[in-house]
């Protein structure tokens, strides 16, 4: 089922928001979202996608904008059990907002658990429209009254991995810097802070269909089009620490497994030390050595390619795809996820091979940024 409500003039963005069974937390995203909505000059849509649902998602949706007048546009899916997830509910909702806006429009999307904040919506488009990004990912806070409930030595072990990831950010910063993103910044990929211009989530061919995920998955095919992806700290959005949440491996998996007790893994996203370190290192080398074909061969048979794999290479012409290329085919890349035990008695060396780093790479000595990904 499909219902428009559509109120005023033509869309000039969409907030695509996919919910499941959230009947007691819809109200408050939307009143957020549409409160943020109201600080943008450019008029708006909100694009509700209820997915698999059996409460009053939906119910409640459709009440709350006949007596705010919001301009909701809702559709109802059910999904067959095998794609019934992440990745599905996000497609079908930022589909959903894309035929809201024309070519030159703009796409946010957040949870049905999340509330934005009130200068949301102009803090993600600014940059977009002012053209410094295609993509650009907010920053995220966990709902205070819920985190509050968790036990001290869960949200202990949460902040040593947040401690891991952030000096991971660092000695990759320090390695191959990103001219859009000098450090410190946040590095977040939530799906509960995107936003895109229309035109690029089209030349990525949409969100892709992966069963959790599916927000990193989707920043990744940025990266990969060599589109710009800025990590802004301004658009900040207050989102759910719940137990049971609606998307398997998602937070809610996340923390429950830490409270569960025992071994648990750490975030897919956090390897050893000297992996992020030779990760880093070799990205950067082979960045100034995209057009120079001995210096590139050399870092590609640093990679571990072979002779044939690497006579491949000369066929991606942009470094997103090329370094995709190498990531996939590379086993000296291949990821290695971590248990958390392992990853905090890694993280001294790492915070050394950052100090390192910073001793070496000061500013007069670091090099600049290659011209074709600035």
């Amino acid at each position: 089922m499909s219902v428009g409500l559509r109120r005023g003039p033509q869309a000039t963005y969409a907030v695509a928001i996919p919910a499941r069974d959230e009947e007691g937390r819809i109200v408050q995203c939307l009143e957020a979202c549409r409160i943020a909505m109201a600080r943008w000059p450019r008029p708006g849509a909100i694009a509700l996608l209820v997915n698999n649902s059996v409460d009053r998602t939906a119910q409640r949706a459709l009440a709350w904008a006949d007596k705010t007048g919001a301009p909701l546009r809702l559709a109802e899916r059910c999904f067959p059990d095998e794609i019934a997830h992440a990745g599905s509910a996000r497609r079908a909702a930022l589909d959903l907002a894309r035929v809201q806006v024309g070519a030159e429009g703009w796409l946010l999307t957040t949870d049905a658990d999340s509330r934005p904040d009130r200068d949301w919506v102009r803090a993600s488009l600014t940059p977009l429209a002012k053209g410094q990004a295609a993509m650009v990912c907010g920053d995220i806070e966990l709902d205070p009254l819920e985190f509050a409930q968790l036990p001290s030595w869960a949200t202990e072990k949460g902040a040593v991995e947040d401690r891991y990831r952030r000096t991971a950010l660092e000695l990759t910063s320090l390695l191959d810097p990103d001219p859009l993103n000098p450090w410190p910044f946040h590095g977040t990929v939530s799906g509960a802070s995107l936003a895109m211009s229309a035109a690029a989530y089209d030349r990525v061919g949409g969100a892709p269909l992966v069963p959790c995920a599916e927000d990193r998955a989707l920043v990744r095919r940025f990266v990969d089009h060599d589109l710009p992806v800025l990590y802004a700290p301004a658009p900040r959005v207050v989102t759910s620490c719940r137990l049971k949440g609606r998307a398997p491996g998602g937070m809610a998996d996340t923390i429950a497994s830490r409270l569960a007790g025992g071994e648990h893994w750490c975030d897919e996203t956090l390897e050893p030390a000297r992996n992020t370190w030779f990760r880093a290192t070799l990205r950067a080398k082979l960045r100034r050595a995209l057009r120079d074909h001995r210096q590139r061969d050399a870092a590609l048979s640093e990679a571990g390619l072979s002779g044939e794999e690497r006579k491949q290479a000369p066929a991606f012409t942009s470094f997103g795809a090329l370094w995709r290329f190498v990531e996939t085919v590379s086993p000296a890349l291949a990821r290695r996820r971590m248990l958390w035990n392992e990853m905090a008695s890694e993280l001294p060396l790492l915070e050394m091979l950052r100090d390192e780093a910073a001793a070496v790479m000061t500013p007069s000595t670091r090099l600049p940024p290659a011209e074709e990904t600035a």
